[in-house]
């Protein structure tokens, strides 16, 4: 009986551990998507209105949502210190802090975007929300492209491995 209920609890371990895997990639494909969103809100304001950051950034945080609304008002409440502190400082602290970006490609071009935003002209800053938007785009396209092959292994490893050791428990 003891084996049984063993065995029972490594198999319900297992689908646990599969459905978390499962929908943590679900959560990081849509983080992806809510700041593919918010680039395409932002570079939408930087073309109709050159305004200065902190508007802007109020602006944006009424038309965000998801994910990417964390980050902006953190970002957004971090602009009490922008006399202290640069902008593109404060935007990777936001970006840190928020930690509202698990997936390192993405975190990456967020922090390059960062540091064109708020210091150069409108055209290089449009062309680098583009940059990042594109790039953004392409890696949330590929992981829901990848999306049903991960599922399927994910399942199908977990319910093997908690077979195995089913197997080795008797």
């Amino acid at each position: 009986m003891l084996k049984v209920t063993g065995f029972l609890l490594l198999q319900l371990a297992a689908l646990l551990f599969a459905s978390e895997r499962v929908r943590c990639r679900y959560r990081q494909t849509e983080a992806l998507l809510s700041f593919c969103a918010m680039l395409e809100q932002l570079r939408g304001i930087l073309e109709a209105e050159a305004s200065p950051m902190p508007e802007l950034l109020l602006t944006l945080s009424k038309r965000c949502t998801g994910v990417a609304s964390v980050f902006i008002r953190a970002l957004l409440g971090s602009m009490d210190a922008l006399g202290t502190r640069s902008f593109q400082e404060l935007w990777q602290i936001s970006l840190r802090r928020s930690a509202v970006c698990e997936d390192a490609c993405a975190y990456q071009e967020l922090e390059k975007l960062g540091n064109v935003l708020g210091r150069y002209e409108l055209s290089s800053q449009l062309e680098a929300v583009s940059a990042c938007l594109e790039a953004l785009r392409q890696h949330a396209e590929q992981r829901q492209r990848e999306l049903p092959e991960v599922k399927r292994l994910t399942w199908g490893l977990s319910f093997s491995a908690s077979m195995l050791f089913g197997i080795i428990l008797f």
